[in-house]
């Protein structure tokens, strides 16, 4: 195929055809809509750009929009560099074609008040079509008990304990803290509470159901149906103390309804996506799931970093991994991924995965909790071999050194959101004033063992995430992740 250019209408893209070769290399790339300053659009050509850098987002659980993270972490980033001065020159998209497939990259680009320009290049994995309608609710809801009791065994009441994880060489004892026992009890009788709740609510929709279809749409019988007492409310009879309790009582009923169906829903689409992801690794339905998923970030992360022939992206420098809730965990397993694959290739190294790796940023992440709860915990927490095994697929927990950079990764969370948390489990536990080095651990002087090392994660309180609950989806619109986003990729 000739090098060819070709107007494209109506948005004045231009498509860009790469020369004939296998159907591994060939490509077809399409910049659109680059706008500058004065919303004139700009040709690629006519512009300087400097080096970008990559930012790969994993999106969190639920019924995300494809895209739609990229656009929240595009507004974030330039909405702090807008905030520190600087103009935006340009903001579009580059779609490409490889592979039989299109890899679609956002791409920023705005110039200091020192003159200097700047361009960052965001890609997205996105995978909750994988999810969609695999998960049942009755399955939700074992994954639930079962982590619940999981976690209540390894616990105690009001007295902190430990489990053991095995960090930087050795099985070491994380805390376990002393409210963890009450909390995951009052978590486990709430969803009981649920439980009996969606059950009895659905078996009284479903008796209205067949009530409805014996009514023959008879407008008294079907206002009789949906509006159980409303007779009391039209009889003449009925003191106005009663008509106000039995109005009381179809609204509370009606709010009832709400709220189970609104529970029952975010169970199967948010918490499902939970239980497909991060069930125990053991033969399993939800395996094939877990491994398609993996694969959609691991595919992008060979792209960005170079492992697949194309000339589609350029060869960045500098790449940010960012996820949020349940993609802090898939941003986490790829990163650690395409590391493991840069040192097991047939040249070691040759990727520069970690010395290009510039910073991992997660909020709203539930890492901690998989690690206690899920990931790590087999039935013999006494194997040290297995957990050996499980953490030689995590160079970030194996050596900081090599792949633990300082300031390398920030978590950004909330007390009120109970999905997040500080991240605890990924770093060698902090000494106690006046304790010694085990002289068991002869590498340990080499490990951060104070709170403050920046080679440790780096936990910040999102102050913008105050709402219970909500807190969860707060910190999009907060300073704080824009400041992170914003001096990872400037």
């Amino acid at each position: 195929m000739s090098d060819q250019d070709f107007k494209a209408t109506p948005r004045s893209a231009k498509f860009h055809y790469g020369k004939a070769a296998t159907p591994e290399t060939t490509h077809v790339s399409v910049r659109l809509g680059l706008v500058s300053e004065d919303g004139q659009r700009v040709s690629p050509e006519t512009t300087e750009r400097p080096v970008p850098v990559a930012l790969l987002v994993c999106h969190g659980m639920g019924e995300q929009v494809r895209f739609e993270t990229v656009g929240q972490i595009a507004a974030s980033v330039l909405k702090e560099a807008a905030a520190q001065g600087c103009t935006v020159t340009q903001s579009g998209v580059n779609l490409s074609f490889q592979n039989e497939s299109f890899l679609a990259r956002a791409e920023l680009n705005w110039t200091t008040p020192q003159g200097k320009p700047h361009s960052v290049h965001v890609y997205e994995a996105y995978w909750a079509p994988v999810t969609e309608g695999q998960v049942t609710y009755w399955e939700t809801i074992k994954f639930l008990f079962s982590a619940a009791w999981k976690g209540w065994r390894s616990s105690k009441f009001f007295e902190p304990c430990v489990f053991q994880r095995y960090l930087f060489d050795k099985l070491r004892d994380m805390t376990i803290y002393s409210s963890t026992k009450a909390a995951l009890m009052f978590v486990a009788l709430f969803l009981a509470a649920q439980v009996v709740a969606i059950a009895v609510v659905l078996a009284k929709l479903a008796d209205q159901v067949k009530q409805l279809e014996t009514a023959h749409f008879a407008i008294k019988q079907v206002v009789q149906i949906l509006l159980p007492g409303v007779h009391v409310l039209r009889s003449s009879v009925t003191s106005p103390e009663q008509k106000i309790l039995v109005a009381l009582a179809l609204l509370g009923w009606y709010l009832l309804v709400a709220e189970i169906l609104a529970a029952r829903y975010f169970l199967i689409q948010y918490v499902g996506d939970v239980a497909a992801y991060i069930s125990p690794y053991k033969a399993s339905k939800f395996e094939d799931i877990r491994n398609k998923i993996q694969a959609i970030g691991l595919d992008i992360a060979k792209v960005i970093y170079g492992f697949e022939n194309t000339t589609v992206v350029p060869e960045y420098e500098r790449v940010v991994f960012a996820g949020h809730s349940l993609g802090s965990v898939l941003a986490y397993d790829t990163l650690n991924a395409v590391i493991n694959l840069d040192l097991t290739s047939a040249t070691p190294g040759s990727k520069r995965v970690v010395e290009r790796t510039q910073k991992l940023i997660t909020f709203g992440s539930p890492l901690d909790k998989t690690a206690f709860l899920f990931r790590n915990q087999s039935n013999h927490v006494k194997d040290p071999l297995r957990e050996q095994m499980v953490s030689a697929f995590q160079p970030l927990i194996l050596d900081y050194t090599a792949f633990r950079k300082p300031h390398f990764w920030t978590n950004l969370w909330s007390p009120l959101d109970v999905i997040s948390g500080s991240l605890e489990y990924y770093d060698v536990p902090v000494l106690e004033p006046g304790a010694v080095l085990d002289p068991a651990d002869p590498l340990g002087a080499n490990y951060p063992r104070a709170s403050n090392d920046p080679r440790r994660v780096e936990n910040l309180k999102d102050p913008a995430a105050t709402i219970p609950l909500a807190a969860h989806v707060q910190y999009w619109k907060g300073d704080l992740l824009a400041k992170t986003l914003y001096a990872a990729v400037r």
